[in-house]
């Protein structure tokens, strides 16, 4: 069967196009996500002998890059681009590590982000190599 989009005829997968897409989504929501925490700083934690409070700048300059890092691998990803796919593992792995540390501040947006990250190394590492011209 011969693809238009392709002239060897080999298929893209399925998997390459979800991860691709899933990284330039993983963008937006970290772009908001840091926005959101650059304008709400100050993050208030009730103990039960103590307030403590944690200045949340640095997480959001923290996720605005891994934001800006994201949207090129993803254009490079729908570009078919080695190099985008293996910064996709790696930028995913390490925001992966990123929610997991900053759990506490939102735990359900942490947990969505992980499953995605998770999906994403999972179509780039062992669906890699399915990737024809988009």
């Amino acid at each position: 069967m011969s693809n238009d989009h392709d002239p060897t005829g080999r298929p893209t997968s399925g998997w390459v196009i979800f991860a691709g897409s899933m990284v330039a989504i993983a963008a937006v929501a970290n772009l908001i996500y840091g926005i959101v925490l650059l304008v709400n700083d100050e993050w208030v934690v009730l103990a039960p002998r103590a307030v403590v409070t944690f200045d949340l700048t640095a997480v959001g300059i923290t996720y605005l890059f891994f934001a800006a890092l994201q949207i090129f691998v993803a254009m490079g990803i729908f570009n078919g681009d080695l190099w985008a796919r293996i910064l996709g593992i790696i930028a995913a792995a390490l925001n992966l590590l990123a929610q997991f540390a900053f759990m506490s501040v939102y735990p359900e947006w942490s947990w969505l982000v992980i499953i995605l990250n998770g999906l994403i190394i999972y179509g780039l590492a062992v669906h890699g190599d399915d990737v024809a011209e988009l």
